[in-house]
């Protein structure tokens, strides 16, 4: 039996042949290759490159030619230097924006979806930087990339949604974190509920929160912006395990 990786999103899959689509990003088989069984000193100097914009992480001997979740090229990763050290004087001393990549990839992360409105028109993103700031007043804050439609969508309107996921949604990150709402409609067959500001929450999530915008404390930083925001409503929909990205990750694998 065969070990087949997806080449855009690392997904491995056994069986004699590959599967007939990712079911991580939805690529088709021509999209895989067979892992070929490595030696253990070789397996732990397999490459990880990290995404500067999204996170993202390709394995691989170079950076994959574009990002397969928000669309930057390969000048936008970095490689995750993951040897291992025991933390001495020395270490530190020779420490720095390189080794401090893989220490930013030990921070935990949740996967979230969070929509928004414009002129009677819905999308929604993928987003693993949404944390509360405050609880009074209760305030959370959400961090997305100026290229996305859903940035263009919370600039236009000043409020959104955020639905969290539960353990075994892999499927809506797929959805909503791999294509982007100006090609597809990602809500075509999910469904969802217009909450109170006007946003859609997923009817099958784990929790929701509706928010407005704070203009005032929202932040340009670069590639992308901080909004701080008033947390109007919200619900616990259901008790179970939330998805995080350390588990996302290891269900690709």
């Amino acid at each position: 039996m065969n070990k087949w990786r997806c080449n855009v999103c690392g997904y491995i899959h056994e069986g004699d042949k590959p599967p007939a689509e990712c079911p991580i990003c939805g690529v088709g088989p021509e999209d895989f290759v067979v892992v070929k069984e490595l030696a253990a000193e070789q397996q732990l100097a397999v490459k990880r490159w990290k995404c500067t914009v999204c996170d993202y992480v390709h394995t691989g001997d170079t950076p994959p030619d574009s990002c397969p979740l928000c669309g930057v090229g390969s000048e936008l990763f970095v490689l995750l230097l993951d040897e291992a050290v025991k933390l001495t004087r020395e270490a530190v001393a020779e420490a720095g924006p390189e080794t401090a990549n893989s220490a930013l990839d030990k921070i935990s992360y949740g996967l979230y979806i969070v929509t928004s409105i414009k002129d009677n028109t819905i999308n929604g993103q993928c987003c693993n930087t949404v944390f509360q700031v405050t609880s009074n007043p209760l305030r959370v804050s959400i961090c997305l990339n100026k290229n996305n439609l859903t940035h263009e969508y919370v600039v236009a309107s000043g409020v959104f949604a955020v639905s969290m996921l539960g353990s075994d949604q892999t499927d809506a990150v797929r959805r909503f974190g791999y294509q982007s709402g100006r090609n597809v409609d990602k809500f075509a067959g999910i469904e969802y509920i217009f909450g109170k500001n006007g946003c859609p929450i997923l009817k099958d999530c784990l929790a929701y929160i509706e928010a407005k915008v704070l203009p005032d404390k929202t932040v340009d930083i670069g590639t992308h912006t901080l909004f701080i925001a008033d947390v109007t409503s919200g619900r616990m929909v259901a008790n179970a395990e939330a998805l995080t990205y350390s588990l996302y990750r290891r269900s690709k694998r």
